[in-house]
């Protein structure tokens, strides 16, 4: 019994190893790139402004969020730009993303969604245009779209079926040189010339776009972002200072961790680590009772020296998506004080996510039809001539 105990508290100090190298992950990315972490704003936001993902730590810093703010307490309208790669059906890692878009929504955001299936196609993720273009009509659109986004304020377009953008993604190169292409993204990973344009002109066109004259000309522009994105976002910002447009603003947000290794996200091209939109009752139940948890093997080391919540990727996923404040706050710490079992948490996990995953697939298939009142149809001439 005794060396039982002593391997479980060796096994609960490895886990806070990983919530103490988690913790410092971030905070050393957010210094290095100059980012401003959200306590002042989590301070002072009013209450009836303060969305879940915000409140709940899965936005963890930001950089020129202020202007943005403003606009939010006077009720007045700013831009929301995040683009999605139509290579693989959705998991709860780009709900998190989606939900988070739905909420600054209504707080005034008009919501542009770029769907980059010629990035897809030049990467190697999909063999054919047509594989991404089939995704982004049958799978992806139709999911965006069954979240509940107000069909007047966002815009959703695929790149290759919108090409007007190309022109402005020209433009836009004669503002960046490819020194800082190969410095930001490095000159070994830029395999082939449709790299280059994409990831040098072409991303960089997609988050300008709404401040050209046919969206209503130079607004403040909101990215949602992981924190490895944010040198994109910062020659976005240098790229629209020299076009004397309104450099974007940066929300970065926590991963969603896989559910084999909480130090790595949920990632569609790893089918094991996710969970997808698209899973039946059965893959979720499957997936879940196989993650990794905060808590130590046995259940007597539990109950003496309780859970680590915050690297559990079951937990993580109550944290983004159960709605109950007060409930999560409960379940938090009973499982911390080993008073809630491994097995009890995920049993409640695979209930609410497999009912939150099912009502999607209803809401999905209620929307199909609807896809064209979604789409960004209107034409830039103002660069193309």
């Amino acid at each position: 019994m005794k060396n039982d105990l002593q391997e479980a508290q060796k096994e609960y100090r490895e886990k806070g190893a990983i919530k103490n190298r988690l913790a410092m992950y971030y905070r050393q990315q957010s210094e290095k790139n100059g980012l401003s972490d959200m306590a002042k704003i989590q301070a002072y936001l009013p209450e009836e402004l303060m969305f879940r993902q915000l409140q709940r730590d899965m936005v963890i810093a930001h950089l020129d969020f202020e202007p943005i703010l403003e606009l939010i307490a006077n009720k007045q309208e700013f831009v929301v730009v995040s683009g999605l790669n139509p290579s693989s059906a959705l998991h709860l890692g780009h709900t998190t993303l989606f939900d988070l878009m739905l909420a600054l929504q209504k707080l005034g955001g008009r919501i542009y969604i770029p769907l980059t299936n010629d990035e897809s196609y030049i990467d190697g993720k999909v063999k054919t245009m047509g594989e991404s273009r089939r995704l982004a009509y049958e799978e992806i659109i139709p999911s965006i779209i069954a979240f509940g986004f107000d069909p007047k304020r966002i815009h959703i377009y695929v790149d290759t079926e919108y090409p007007t953008l190309y022109p402005f993604a020209i433009r836009v190169s004669k503002y960046v040189s490819m020194a800082e292409v190969e410095s930001l993204f490095g000159k070994d990973a830029l395999t082939n010339p449709g790299q280059i344009f994409y990831r040098g002109c072409e991303q960089l066109a997609e988050i300008l776009m709404p401040q050209l004259p046919e969206f209503g000309g130079p607004k403040p522009t909101l990215i949602p972002v992981g924190i490895d994105q944010h040198p994109y976002i910062l020659l976005a910002r240098d790229v629209a200072t020299r076009m004397k447009l309104v450099p974007p603003s940066e929300l970065v947000m926590r991963f969603l961790p896989s559910l084999k290794n909480p130090e790595e996200k949920m990632s569609g091209s790893k089918p094991e680590t996710a969970i997808y939109l698209s899973d039946t009752h059965e893959a979720i139940r499957k997936k879940i009772t196989s993650a990794y948890t905060g808590a130590v093997s046995s259940l007597a080391g539990h109950q003496k020296f309780g859970a680590v919540p915050e690297v559990c990727s079951v937990f993580s996923l109550l944290t983004a998506f159960f709605e109950s404040d007060s409930e999560l706050s409960a379940l938090y710490n009973r499982y911390t004080k080993g008073e809630l079992s491994t097995s009890a948490l995920k049993e409640f996990t695979i209930e609410c996510i497999s009912a939150l995953v099912q009502e999607h697939q209803k809401k999905k298939v209620e929307v199909r039809d609807r896809v064209q009142e979604y789409l960004l149809t209107r034409s830039i001439q103002s660069y193309i001539n």
